[in-house]
């Protein structure tokens, strides 16, 4: 794999360093730093997870593409939310790959001096295309893929997985009348939703990979766009809403941004957060916050966001929802929901999957509204509503 992304690259033009493991891709990265990483997840001795910690610790500024594959234990949305960029999902097209690296090297920049790593050139694979003008790249995998590149450091993002397209053509949008049998797909909306909140009969949706919100009304015809809400370099982990107010996770910056709603939703304030925030959830009295550790934290919506009581999840959720009689949480990597009593230690109550399944595309966001669940997975362009029906108790 690494031949093959070495290959494909080098034939664009761009200077590549490669590491077979964790400590040599770390060790590569210190020496020169690299403007992109491909990290592929599945590594010999130290994970791809761990090599990503160890990399923003390095540079937290340093773009990286996870390197995933379908069955995966670790989803997508999970490494995101970890701090990747963006991921490739395997198997994919070289065009793939090129656009993607495309979309943090830009711009032409004088050819500088190739990294000193023993490179052993090989026959190229594909055919070459239009060499952009050359730019450093790293690459840091093992048994599979993982590159990196220079890149001019571009807030900009765009969907790059074609599967998902394709595969939506396939889908038959249907509606099941009655209560806990309903089932509604809405197609059309954002297509990477990390987060999902309903607030006075409108619905923001918060997209990790085009660092925005959107905000869409209802209607016969399903969602409407209203409003797109861009939020340049804020990696949406999770959102709340408290009446005119917005709350945004980004669990990569770990801080929790308070924001106006209002055109552009101006940024009031933003609290720095012990560990990466995955999830929020404003219950009327106190704004619940949840790390990748699985600590609950009930903070009071003051001006400084004051901790009240805190939790422990053995499930280490990524997503939270708290009704009037149960905290709801879900883990994307697992597809799970939980259920947990609203008592002084949250007891565990139920444990759930969804009854419709989507293989390879994770659960990534989810709400109750009107006693029907609202989801979204991650890499469709739908919202799903459904009754309780679609919780099928393990």
């Amino acid at each position: 794999m690494r031949l093959a992304v070495r290959n494909v690259l080098k034939l664009r033009g761009y200077e590549i360093a490669e590491a077979g493991d964790g400590p040599a891709a770390l060790e590569m990265a210190k020496a020169n730093r690299p403007d992109l990483v491909l990290l592929d997840m599945r590594l010999p001795g130290m994970d791809g997870i761990e090599v990503l910690d160890g990399l923003k610790k390095i540079d937290d500024t340093v773009p990286v593409v996870m390197i995933t594959g379908y069955g995966h234990i670790q989803s997508a949305v999970d490494v995101m939310k970890l701090g990747a960029s963006e991921y490739l999902q395997k198997p994919f097209e070289n065009a793939q790959l090129v656009e993607t690296v495309k979309r943090f090297v830009q711009g032409p920049a004088p050819r500088r001096a190739p990294l000193p790593l023993p490179l052993q050139p090989r026959p190229a694979a594909p055919p070459p295309a239009p060499a952009p003008a050359p730019q450093p790249v790293l690459a840091a995998p093992a048994a599979e893929p993982v590159p990196a590149a220079r890149p001019a450091r571009s807030p900009a993002f765009a969907l790059g997985t074609a599967l998902a397209l394709l595969l939506a053509g396939f889908f038959v949008y249907r509606q099941v009348a009655g209560g806990a049998d309903y089932y509604r797909e809405y197609p059309g909306v954002a297509a990477n939703i990390s987060a999902l909140v309903w607030s006075e009969g409108k619905l923001f949706a918060g997209d990790w990979l085009t660092q925005a919100v959107y905000l869409y009304s209802e209607g016969k015809d399903g969602l409407r766009l209203e409003q797109t809400f861009p939020l340049e370099k804020t990696h949406i982990s999770g959102l709340a809403s408290a009446g005119d107010t917005l709350y945004v996770a980004d669990s990569w910056k770990k801080t929790i941004e308070v924001r106006r709603v209002a055109p552009g939703l101006p940024l009031i304030k933003s609290f720095p957060a012990p560990g990466k925030v995955s999830a929020l959830f404003y219950d009327g009295e106190y704004l619940w916050t949840c790390d990748s550790e699985g600590n609950a934290v009930l903070r009071r919506p003051d001006s400084e966001l004051t901790p009240s009581v805190s939790f422990k999840l053995p499930e280490k959720p990524d997503q939270i929802f708290k009704d009037k009689h149960y905290l709801w949480t879900a883990v994307s990597s697992t597809g799970k929901v939980y259920r947990h009593k609203l008592d002084d230690s949250l007891t565990l109550d139920g444990v759930f999957t969804l009854k419709t399944s989507r293989s390879g595309y994770p659960l990534s966001a989810f709400a109750w509204r009107g006693g029907r669940l609202w989801f979204a997975r991650d890499g469709l362009s739908v919202v799903f509503e459904a009754g309780r029906g679609e919780l099928l108790e393990e």
